[in-house]
């Protein structure tokens, strides 16, 4: 009796150290960040934020006909894995599409999963997550000291990468 318990003992955790053991491998993160989105009118949507990220150099995106995440940095949708998107929009107006309204301090998660033939996500692959830091018109940004600050740590980023011994 008592070695039967331990065998199912012993066979139950080996059981769940081989689940485990692919469950802890994170997902990539693609991104992780905060952006300023500049627009003509100081409002934004969540293309406005993605167009934000990709001329940061964050990364590139396709959105698909439905208003949604198609790929990332070439990582497109397949027929068991996707691209998902959860929004903290500060608790106010929740968006579900590319063409929604952020406001200022929203985060938007976008995450890669696996699905099985029931919809139920297996795994996370890639993640990206974006913070809304400001949003200013295009001539609150012409007067403020920031994008030239930020051009200047650049320039001054490159002199000091270029002027490195290899």
């Amino acid at each position: 009796m008592i070695i039967m318990k331990l065998t199912h003992i012993i066979t139950t955790v080996f059981i769940a150290l081989l689940l485990f053991a692919g469950a802890g491998t994170a997902a990539e993160s693609l991104y992780e960040g905060s952006i300023t989105v500049i627009t003509e009118d100081g409002t934004a949507t969540v293309e406005d934020v993605y167009k934000a990220v990709a001329e940061a150099g964050g990364f590139t995106y396709t959105v698909s006909q439905w208003g949604t995440i198609a790929d990332i940095n070439g990582i497109a949708n397949t027929e068991t894995e996707f691209w998902m998107t959860d929004y903290e929009n500060n608790g106010e107006t929740p968006v579900y599409s590319v063409a929604d309204p952020v406001i200022e301090g929203a985060v938007i998660s976008l995450h890669y999963d696996v699905f099985d033939e029931n919809w139920q996500p297996l795994e996370t692959k890639y993640t990206a997550k974006i913070t809304v830091a400001d949003i200013m018109t295009e001539e609150e940004a012409a007067a403020s000291p920031m994008p030239a600050l930020g051009i200047i740590a650049g320039l001054a980023a490159a002199a000091l990468f270029l002027g490195r011994k290899a």
